[in-house]
């Protein structure tokens, strides 16, 4: 799963520009009408209360303008949640000065307060359900898990995902890892492939050196350049599968991670062993997510091979709670907390998890190996039966909350308003969503 949202999703943009379009003409409305007259010693006090919060209420509305315009999704969600925030601070305190009653000619009603009070539980509510927000509960299973390093850890929980990144900082980013991974490509060419180049040059010289006088010799020189050949030959193919922007399949994403195991190994050595595990069905995953697992493996492999000296290393692949799981392990050196930051390794794998919506988590000890797990979330078909249940519910809410108002109660009636807002919103998402997959091609 990319960028794509869920289908009761709300878009924080939307909610910025609704409050923006009510509260500017309202807030103006409210401040000129009915052509009041300059404020004097005279004037009535619930003109003074009125333009106050007239005042107040344009003043929001220019914020939630500005907010709307900001292009980043997660940064809008964090305006959206600050923004609901600064409506409940305002209804806390409102509520508090009215208590008070220090100057009944500028503090405005209990109304106000009740009003702002109740608009920052709706936003809040509307901020928590925004579009992008997923979770993983995977990853909190894996930290427990006994045979896992408990040194070092880089843990990049799951973040939503952010295909369409306009920010500097973001652009720059990318730019950054596009270069690292070029360096990496420059390494790994030099590490493996030059390496076994020079090997075949030196075995055929040596071969042709010992071709009349030492035939065992040359036909020992010889099996050296085939088996140089044949490691060289299976690096290339493991770095050209690497850099291919055709999408893969699971069956491509298996014999990928395969060649990669089988290339790290005649590189370093060590013991290399693949399992992999149940999949998911090609259509229930997005071929941007086996792009990332290709990668990050490919980034992991490289830094096992660069910095670990191990000599085991196990590779696994498989469906976990809804999501598939690439998981390394290596026994090599490991690092120490202090050593985390260095490089640009973490920083790649972060934004690989980061472009996928994917959660990771690496952990290490010195000495103690290096487990790296990367997790990316499977979207399989939706039902909308969970979602006609979800908005029933909401409904039965809002109809209880309803029967609560009858009451009259002065203090049940302002927080009943505000349940039936938000059940209100709830049960037309959920009723929106349901409608949708319906509707929604098989």
């Amino acid at each position: 799963m990319t960028s794509a949202a869920r289908p009761e999703a709300i878009n924080s943009r939307l909610v910025f520009h609704v409050y923006a379009a009510a509260a500017l003409p309202l807030g103006i409305v409210t401040y000129l009408w009915p052509l009041l007259p300059p404020l004097n010693q005279s004037t009535p006090n619930w003109i003074v209360r009125m333009r106050v919060t007239a005042a107040v209420i344009t003043a929001l509305g220019c914020c939630a303008s500005a907010f709307a315009s900001v292009d980043e999704p997660l940064g809008r969600r964090r305006g959206l949640i600050g923004f609901a925030h600064a409506h409940l601070m305002l209804g806390a305190m409102l509520g508090i000065q009215a208590w008070a009653q220090y100057d009944s000619a500028v503090v405005p009603s209990p109304l106000v307060s009740w009003a702002a009070f109740i608009v920052g539980a709706v936003l809040l509510y509307l901020a928590i359900t925004a579009q992008g927000i997923t979770r993983h509960p995977v990853f909190g299973r894996f930290r427990g898990d006994p045979g896992s390093p408990r040194g070092a850890t880089f843990v990049v929980r799951n973040k939503p995902a952010l295909r369409n990144l306009r920010s500097q900082y973001e652009t720059e980013i990318r730019n950054a890892a596009r270069q690292e991974e070029r360096a990496r490509l420059a390494r790994d060419l030099h590490d493996a492939v030059k390496q076994q180049l020079f090997v075949i040059q030196t075995a055929g010289a040596t071969a042709q050196a010992r071709f009349d006088t030492d035939a065992p010799g040359a036909r020992a020189a010889l099996e050296q350049v085939r088996t140089a050949a044949r490691e060289a030959m299976t690096e290339m193919e493991a770095m050209l599968d690497q850099l291919q922007s055709a999408p893969i399949s699971n069956a491509g994403l298996v014999a990928l991670l395969r060649k990669q195991c089988e290339a790290i190994g005649f590189r370093t050595g060590a013991s290399v062993r693949f399992e992999p595990g149940a999949l998911p069905d090609d259509r229930v995953l997005d071929p941007g997510g086996r792009q990332a697992i290709a990668r990050v493996a490919q980034e992991a492999l490289s830094n096992v091979a660069r910095h670990a000296r191990a000599r085991n290393v196990e590779m696994a692949l498989g469906l976990i709670e809804g999501s598939l799981v690439l998981t390394i392990r290596d026994d090599g050196s490991g690092f120490a907390p202090g050593d985390q930051p260095r490089g640009m390794g973490m920083a790649n794998l972060a934004a690989r998890a980061a472009d996928v919506g994917g959660s990771l988590d690496v952990s290490s000890n010195p000495g103690q190996g290096t487990t790296v797990r990367f997790g990316v979330p499977c979207s399989g078909p939706l039902s909308a039966w969970p979602y006609m249940v979800r908005a029933a519910i909401w409904i039965g809410v809002l109809i209880a909350a309803r029967a609560v108002m009858i009451t009259h109660n002065p203090v049940a009636m302002p927080l009943a308003l505000m349940v039936m807002l938000i059940a209100a919103i709830a049960a037309i998402r959920y009723g929106r969503a349901a409608y949708d997959l319906t509707r929604r091609p098989a």
